[in-house]
């Protein structure tokens, strides 16, 4: 029951760990590809008297991607049953040229801000509509929630890491005897932990493989898809053989890091 206790006192911290990880790897795919979306359908609106010429914006402007003027016709025809060709055709010579133009990237507030003031130079040109607070809110959100979940990582990496070290101690500490024998009989440093290792190894891959299931069931879970959708994002694709790779070496790192700091500092101390 002992060695129950220890196995589950370190695979839970492990777990907590790797858990916050993979969240903020879903999170950050989730971001990265709701900012591709953003920046497909984002385009900034130009209004002008003259033609603009393309070349000469795409030498100026940063991330250019492409520029399209908008017909006029397809927005002035409905309008021809009811103010006749004649007034039609003075409707359209009054009316300005609308531009659209698309960015490689969604661009932050200081680069719109500074896109704006180059365009606004232009002659002939007389407006520049950047619609980027319709595409912030929700952005900023996210951008919001992974910084948080960043630190809440950190945070939890540092009480794992305290955690386990505590607990290889408390270990140690009760195979104190064994140690000391050990140590009389010469036995070199990765003898005598040779039995912690092992344990918080198998720990590690217990946890890993944990994490590596649950997020495999929900990513690929179709209410838990739906429901993003519903959002209108869209969930990253991951490649799950990497992934658990991935788990799984954090976990040993940490795992070993702290074992090994941990009899370091009582070999020290107690002279194991």
């Amino acid at each position: 029951m002992k060695f129950v206790r220890y196995h589950i006192s370190i695979i839970l911290p492990l777990f907590l760990l790797l858990f916050s990880i993979e969240s903020f790897f879903v999170l950050k795919g989730v971001i990265d590809n709701y900012e591709k979306r953003l920046s497909s359908e984002y385009s900034i609106v130009v209004v002008s008297k003259v033609p603009l010429d393309e070349k000469s914006i795409k030498k100026d402007i940063k991330y250019f991607y492409s520029m399209k003027l908008s017909d006029i016709d397809s927005l002035t025809n409905s309008l021809k049953s009811s103010i006749g060709d004649k007034n039609l055709q003075k409707l359209k010579n009054a009316l300005p040229l609308f531009y659209s133009i698309k960015l490689e990237h969604l661009p932050t507030q200081e680069e719109i801000d500074e896109l704006k003031s180059r365009l606004l130079k232009y002659t002939g040109v007389e407006k520049v509509a950047t619609f980027k607070k319709s595409y912030n809110k929700f952005y900023n959100f996210l951008l919001f929630d992974k910084t948080l979940l960043k630190y809440f990582t950190v945070l939890v990496m540092i009480i794992v890491l305290l955690l386990i070290i505590k607990q290889a101690e408390v270990w140690i500490f009760e195979h104190k005897q064994r140690f000391e024998i050990m140590s009389i009989l010469g036995a070199p440093f990765w003898m005598k932990s040779a039995m912690l290792y092992r344990v918080v190894i198998v720990d590690a891959i217990i946890s890993s493989i944990s994490v590596w299931a649950i997020f495999f069931y929900l990513l690929n879970s179709a209410k838990f898809i739906s429901y993003f959708e519903k959002m209108g994002v869209k969930l990253p694709e991951f490649n799950w053989l990497k992934e658990g790779g991935v788990l799984l070496a954090i976990g040993i790192v940490v795992s070993i890091v702290s074992v090994t700091f941990a009899i370091l500092q009582l070999n020290k101390e107690e002279q194991i």
